[in-house]
């Protein structure tokens, strides 16, 4: 997995490339709540070249996305995966 970070003072952007396993998924939450915790509110995960994201990685990623919306945080994905719901 590679990750880009674009990012302005109110929206940070990350763009994946390679498949997310778990680990990597690990990861990309903490690098997300980094973010929040800097006072991010909105969070875009941009997937292209992603074929493949593990059953546990997809439990921590949408996990971290309800967390974050209770506490009115939006994190959104595009380009997901034939296997992300």
């Amino acid at each position: 997995m590679t990750v880009k970070m674009d990012s302005d003072e109110q929206c940070v952007s990350f763009q994946i490339e390679g498949d997310i396993y778990d680990e990597h998924a690990e990861c990309l939450c903490d690098m997300i709540n980094s973010q929040v915790r800097r006072g991010i509110k909105d969070l875009e995960i941009q997937l292209s070249a992603t074929y493949y994201i593990s059953t546990r990685g997809q439990q921590c990623l949408q996990g971290l996305k309800n967390m974050l919306g209770s506490q009115g945080v939006c994190l959104s994905f595009n380009g997901q995966p034939a296997n992300m719901n």
